[in-house]
């Protein structure tokens, strides 16, 4: 079996033992203690010797997506001590694993990989520097809805999901229509919506203000669409706040 498949497939049994049909953690600390996260331990590890090259093109996205998620499930631990936001960022910033001889951080995958090395919300510089080697690894296809993937585990977090290389298009509209069905609100009779702060820290993935609202609004039900239809763009656009606190099922 390849070190991609066997991360998905321990990612897969994790969520299953331990998660609801939502994505939410049931026990993070039998999860903790379980054969499962053991086995996500392993997969991880068997990431250094990756051969990229066996890798498929159209599974890049879906791997990065896996890594990310499996990285945040194995060191669970770790963060559920991060008492403040700052903790939570240097979390994401530590350097968790080593895929192919390189070794990354979250902040490494999600933005220098998955973003296409932009800078993270508040910072002045992308994650890797031009030359840096790493930056070969970065999936072909851009996707915004990967910020809709990708599991950090708090109260505001997209659910824990698994990515499969041959259907990521058809996870990812899934996991993003999923979050934001339950994530937008929309309010005074269509006059307000409020938005998941992922459309405010990445606003340019996705076009500017105007272009995330559509974004959105696509994937919400007809009722909801309508009455912000009726208001003929006389529509106000807030932003939810993001609560990093862990969340359970």
């Amino acid at each position: 079996m390849s070190a991609e498949q066997d991360l998905q497939d321990a990612l897969a049994a994790v969520r299953a033992a331990h998660f609801d049909e939502q994505g939410a953690a049931r026990d993070y600390g039998a999860l903790c203690t379980s054969r499962e996260h053991a086995r996500v331990v392993g997969a991880v590890g068997g990431l250094a010797d990756l051969n990229f090259k066996q890798l498929r093109i159209a599974a890049q996205t879906a791997f990065w997506l896996n890594v990310f998620n499996s990285l945040v499930v194995r060191d669970i631990a770790e963060l559920a001590q991060s008492e403040t936001v700052k903790e939570v960022e240097a979390f994401f910033e530590r350097p968790r694993v080593r895929v192919a001889g390189f070794g990354y951080s979250l902040d490494d995958i999600e933005h220098g990989l998955l973003r296409g090395n932009v800078p993270k919300f508040g910072a002045k510089r992308p994650p890797m520097a031009r030359d840096d080697p790493r930056l070969a690894h970065t999936p072909l296809a851009y996707d915004e809805r990967m910020h809709f993937g990708l599991f950090s585990a708090g109260r505001s977090s997209p659910a824990l999901r698994v990515f499969d290389g041959g259907r990521v298009d058809q996870d990812l509209e899934d996991a993003t229509a999923d979050y934001l069905r339950g994530a937008v609100r929309v309010e005074q009779a269509g006059a307000l919506v409020i938005l998941p702060r992922q459309f405010y820290w990445y606003r340019e993935d996705f076009g500017g203000e105007q272009l995330a609202l559509g974004f959105a609004l696509a994937r919400l039900d007809d009722e909801s669409v309508d009455k912000v239809d009726a208001r003929r763009g006389k529509v106000k656009v807030r932003y939810a706040d993001f609560d990093w606190s862990l969340r359970y099922s």
